[in-house]
């Protein structure tokens, strides 16, 4: 009986699958795509991801195609015993020749269904970007490629142009006014140093904040060991909850009841892989349990004034409350306090960016190793932290640092980007706030926008009554 009912089940979910359209469940097909490059037209392979207008270009046929200008590369696929496969991008050598299937002529069906995080080593370093794979070639979005190369495309009349010689600058407000951030919940990039904000969206709204709740609690493990209620040298036991935790859907590591981990090895599974089951038995080895620290996190909130944040747990995995009526809630922060949270612990407790600024870690007694869970410290030089986080309802979130140093002088950006409906999403617009940030200081000294200056033949202002206060209507 159950084998008939699990049959069952599984062809219902097939024809509701293919009742679905083409549009969320297409096979990603490619199709020619005409680039335009000073005055040369160059033919691609390109993908629409999902939706119209999110192009995914073949950076096989691209490599190709800039051949010649500023940011001509060299793109080719790798496999090697020790690193298994990878692809290189060698910028200013000309593209080899490609074994791969098909050109832009063709129309080749892709072979990952889903975008993937794949290693690109860029000059060397290695970068993650999202992309489809078809053999040994990788689709890009057109966002990735500019932020990669630093080239600026642009849709115009004639199609879409790129401009190797014009590296990437982002405008911040015209980007907002195309409409660019409404996919986020809320979005903020700020000076950590000076408060400065240079731009920010819906950034005093409460929102669900997911793992990056993690950071309020390695702040109050910080402020544990300075008043000697622990030691980072200290071995850290394991409940059963924790243990059970670990055997879950969410689990990162496994974790024993029976055993003890050094606290160091625990911290950094939570910051670097957001390990749930370290952060609750990091929480229970500072207060004796999850109540008492939760209750910690909310009280201390408070005393920061942090005034829309609240906590249910140390992780900030969805919580169902106990009561008659089925309710889940979760962490929740605005990402104006979030901003203040981060700024803190920067000034305060740096020595959390000698973690969060790896890109790989190992923690040997838990026999783990892991990457970076924030992308951003492979793709953006300078990188520091600081946090990503993901649940249903929070969806993607980024709390992501970058120090930018002019003259001596060095101030750290802080981008804040919650409610994302993919990570790739997520990573793409908390690079552009942070390399925004950074190209604002680094032309005006300031993270703040740059004030218009007045038209010299502009009229004064008359001196009409006093304008009216609050919001228009």
């Amino acid at each position: 009986m159950k084998l008939k009912r699990m049959i069952l089940a599984l062809a219902l979910m097939a024809a509701l699958l293919l009742s679905c359209g083409a549009t969320a469940f297409a096979d990603p097909s490619a199709f020619s795509l005409a680039l335009l490059i000073g005055e040369k037209t160059v033919t691609v392979r390109a993908m629409l991801n999902e939706y119209p207008g999110n192009y995914y270009i073949s950076l096989t046929d691209l490599s190709a195609g800039l051949d010649g200008t500023r940011c001509a590369f060299r793109f080719e696929y790798q496999n090697t015993p020790a690193d298994g496969e990878f692809f290189t991008v060698n910028t200013r050598q000309s593209s080899g020749a490609w074994s791969g299937a098909g050109n832009a002529t063709e129309d080749p069906w892709i072979s990952s269904f889903v975008p993937f995080r794949n290693r690109i080593f860029v000059d060397g370093p290695e970068h993650r970007y999202y992309t489809y794979r078809d053999g040994r070639d990788l689709y890009m979005s057109l966002t990735d490629i500019q932020l990669m190369l630093d080239i600026t495309a642009e849709f115009t009349e004639e199609g879409i142009r790129l401009y190797p010689d014009r590296p990437f600058r982002a405008d911040l407000e015209e980007l907002d006014r195309q409409g660019y951030f409404d996919a986020f919940s809320a979005v903020l990039v700020a000076d950590a140093d000076t408060g400065d904000i240079l731009f920010s969206r819906n950034a005093g709204d409460p929102v669900p904040i997911a793992s990056i709740s993690k950071l309020m609690t390695y702040l109050l493990l910080a402020e544990g060991i300075q008043r000697g209620e622990i030691s980072s040298y200290d071995s850290v036991g394991v409940s059963e909850k924790a243990a059970a935790l670990s055997r879950g859907v969410d689990a990162m590591v496994t974790l024993y009841a029976d055993q003890r981990y050094p606290y160091q090895d625990m911290l950094g599974a939570m910051l670097l892989a957001s390990s749930n089951e370290c952060a609750l038995a990091l929480a229970e080895h500072l207060c004796g349990s999850e109540e008492a620290f939760v209750e910690r996190m909310n009280k201390r909130a408070g005393e920061l004034g942090l005034e829309t944040a609240h906590f249910y747990n140390p992780n900030g995995l969805p919580v169902y409350l106990q009561q008659a009526l089925s309710t889940k809630v979760q962490n929740c922060m605005s990402a104006e306090d979030l901003f203040s949270l981060c700024s803190l612990l920067i000034h305060e407790h740096p020595e959390l960016l000698n973690i969060t600024r790896e890109r790989y870690g190992s923690m040997p007694s838990l026999k783990y190793v892991t990457a970076n869970s924030n992308a951003l410290v492979f793709n953006l030089p300078g990188c520091n932290g600081l946090k990503t986080g993901s649940t249903n309802k929070a969806g993607s979130c980024l709390a992501a640092s970058l120090p930018v140093s002019v003259n001596g002088e060095t101030h750290t950006a802080v981008a804040i980007v919650l409610g994302s409906e993919t990570a790739y999403g997520r990573n793409q617009a908390a690079e552009i706030l942070l390399r925004a940030a950074r190209d604002s200081w680094q032309e005006q000294g300031s993270f703040a926008p740059a004030k218009p200056e007045p038209s010299p033949s502009a009229s004064p202002a008359p001196s009409a009554s006093p304008a009216p206060t609050g919001k228009a209507g």
